[in-house]
């Protein structure tokens, strides 16, 4: 398995360049690069600023992970709205051309939130519609959309058996499943969903949670890996028997307040011991 992290984990005040020499040097194979999170890679970032993009991350010693984004809370293909939908189709569709530009096959999507005024089935129906349409480019393209399992924040597909029904609707080889192993927090158990989904599974990101600790104010359930209540073996168990053997992806919520790059080098030398299953 290869190990690769965020470039959302880079300062904000740093350049792409410095961020992706750190990365390198503290022990990564790749980065996920997240659309519309920094100057670097926005939806106005041309095809060639894309491919240079490609360029630095190749000249730095890395590959391209997969490409996520940070539009679908605002942008999401389930919104009651045409208009957002349009625009959140666009966003996933320049993800699928984003990734053949940069080498990698597999995007990270959020299918779906429920709120208070759109409810679970509206989003449910919606939610389906929408990738199906999305996997007929996706196919062609050799690109295989991930949908996250982001459980309690998008109130949606929250156990695995749902998650699985779903894809079963969607009913398509090019749609699967982004799994988090962070997000099951309070809803179940990261090893029981790796288990059911499999070779669905198109990445995988790591993560360690609190979960006695629920969300209050800013303090959020995330923290670093091997400091929560994760049961590490039990996941790197299912991983092998679900015969999971791709990118493993560290996408680290809480941020060390200083030296922010020592939390590179320490996720570095945790996802090590968790491949190598020294516990």
């Amino acid at each position: 398995m290869k190990k690769s992290i965020g470039d959302n984990i880079i300062p904000k005040d740093w350049t792409l360049e410095r961020g992706l020499e750190l990365i390198k040097r503290s022990g990564y194979d790749g980065v996920e690069l997240w659309l519309g999170d920094r100057p670097w890679f926005q939806m106005n970032t041309s095809d060639t600023q894309v491919r240079e993009l490609r360029r630095k991350v190749e000249d730095a010693g890395l590959a391209v992970s997969d490409v996520a984004n940070s539009l679908d809370w605002d942008e999401n293909i389930s919104a009651r709205d045409p208009r957002i939908r349009e625009r959140a189709m666009r966003h996933v569709e320049r993800q699928i051309e984003s990734a053949q530009l940069l080498g990698t096959d597999a995007i990270l999507l959020v299918a779906g939130l429920v709120t208070e005024e759109i409810p679970y089935n509206e989003v449910y129906g919606r939610s389906i519609e929408a990738l199906r349409t999305l996997a007929e480019k996706a196919g062609p393209a050799r690109v295989k959309i991930g949908c996250e399992n982001c459980n309690s924040e998008h109130r949606f597909l929250i156990s695995p058996r749902e998650f699985w029904q779903f894809l079963n609707e969607v009913n398509n080889p090019w749609v699967g499943i982004h799994l988090d192993v962070g997000n099951i927090h309070d809803t179940g158990f990261p090893e029981q969903w790796i288990e059911m989904h499999g070779r669905r599974i198109t990445r995988v990101h790591l993560k360690d949670v609190l979960r006695h600790r629920g969300r209050s104010g800013d303090q959020s359930v995330y923290t670093n890996i091997f400091l929560g209540d994760n049961n590490w073996p039990a996941i790197r168990a299912a991983l092998d028997k679900a015969g999971y053997d791709g990118w493993l992806i560290a996408e680290m919520e809480a941020r060390y307040r200083y030296a922010p790059d020592q939390q590179l080098w320490d996720t570095a030398t945790a996802i090590d011991r968790f491949t190598a299953a020294k516990f």
